[in-house]
């Protein structure tokens, strides 16, 4: 029963990828596996998932120099806000992955905040 429930999860979050411009086969099955299995224990939902999914998978692009990189970035920013604003992803959690990618990409990866400017 619980590789049924994980299986489906994993499924779930494969099919949210394409949102970002990519898919699993371009993410890497085995290495997008280790990463579900960290979203899995700490209980985020398939969006969540796919979200941390997405930020690995662009840091990865960005390293590389891959041209469509940018694009990708873009997309996790639209993605990104449109589920912040219909509550499937945590706004915290989404501003943590952010901050974690900032850190680990330096200043020039910087997705503006998902939230209005209060400022």
């Amino acid at each position: 029963m619980f590789f049924r429930r994980r299986r489906k999860y994993n499924g779930a979050v494969a099919e949210l990828l394409p949102e970002f411009g990519f898919d699993l086969e371009d993410a890497g099955v085995m290495k997008t596996l280790d990463v579900l299995d960290i979203a899995w224990q700490q209980g985020y939902s398939k969006h969540e998932a796919a979200l941390f999914v997405g930020y690995l998978v662009y840091s990865g692009m960005h390293k590389a120099g891959e041209g469509r990189a940018a694009d990708v970035r873009e997309r996790i920013r639209a993605v990104q806000r449109g589920w912040v604003e219909d509550g499937v992803v945590r706004a915290e959690l989404a501003e943590q992955f952010e901050t974690r990618m900032d850190g680990a990409l330096g200043s020039e990866s910087r997705l503006p905040s998902s939230s209005p400017d209060t400022g």
